[in-house]
């Protein structure tokens, strides 16, 4: 009597982000790069000591560099985008204990990159929950069809 082997499990390959999700991160990326240099640089060069504050935000800023490449799996994007949306809100709570009397220029600044920081996170964890839903109706779909 021949012996039944259990079926292999079959591993996909992990979900990668999209083009857009990529697009997303450069955008998050360049805004990042314009508010370290008009906003994060004076004011360290202001107060110093708030230097260790900033090392979250370095640290997803470096990671979104890895996400523009699309090296990351979309679970780990998740998490990325998440604490992006906190660090965008430590940022302006930050900013706001800093400074007494911020400038002008300097809330305008502000305002410019909270507002387009917190659009584009949440543009991207659309995007990536859009995607989940889309697979899930595919794969759905074809079940139903197989059945």
């Amino acid at each position: 009597m021949p012996r039944l082997r259990p079926r292999p499990l079959v591993r996909h390959a992990p979900k990668r982000l999209s083009r857009l999700g990529q697009v997303l991160a450069g955008l998050q990326l360049a805004k990042e790069t314009l508010t370290i240099v008009l906003l994060g640089v004076p004011l360290l060069l202001a107060q110093p000591v708030l230097a260790p504050a900033a090392l979250p935000g370095v640290v997803l800023y470096l990671f979104r560099w890895v996400l523009v490449l699309g090296r990351l799996r979309r679970r780990v994007a998740v998490t990325l985008w998440i604490f992006t949306l906190l660090d965008e809100l430590w940022g302006l709570a930050l900013f706001h204990y800093a400074y007494d009397e911020p400038t002008a220029r300097q809330l305008h600044y502000l305002k410019w990159s909270v507002s387009i920081g917190l659009t584009l996170t949440l543009l991207a964890l659309a995007e990536i929950c859009y995607q989940r839903l889309r697979e899930g109706r595919t794969l759905r779909r074809a079940l139903l069809r197989a059945a």
